[in-house]
């Protein structure tokens, strides 16, 4: 009996593959970066930070867009200058660690696109 409990408990762990992502990378005003993990390539829990580079200040009408608006994202940035932005799917195409995620953030009448890229 406990080799059978063990053998169902190693094929249970071998069964679910996990992998962990993490993207980065910056513009000129912006840094930005992507963490996940991935179970059986079905299920993605990870978050978007981006953070206003040091000297500069974001007044109002800060605009996100990931991906070509896969994910666009309106608000105000809090007083650390830091956005994060939570992404979670179950039974999706999960992010490909091959390609890079493309980001435009508009603030203050100016934008910037940059690629978070695969680390």
């Amino acid at each position: 009996m406990k080799k059978l409990l063990l053998s169902l408990l190693v094929l249970t762990l071998f069964g679910c593959s996990n992998k962990s992502l993490l993207f980065k990378g910056e513009s000129e005003h912006w840094k930005g970066e992507y963490s996940a993990d991935i179970t059986n390539d079905t299920r993605e829990d990870g978050q978007f930070i981006f953070k206003l580079k040091k000297g500069n200040k974001v007044k109002k009408n800060l605009e996100i867009n990931i991906n070509n608006g896969q994910t666009v994202r309106t608000e105000e940035l809090n007083n650390e200058n830091t956005i994060t932005i939570p992404n979670a799917c179950s039974g999706c195409s999960v992010t490909s660690k091959s390609s890079p995620i493309e980001v435009t953030i508009k603030w203050n009448n100016q934008e910037e696109t940059f690629k978070l890229k695969k680390k």
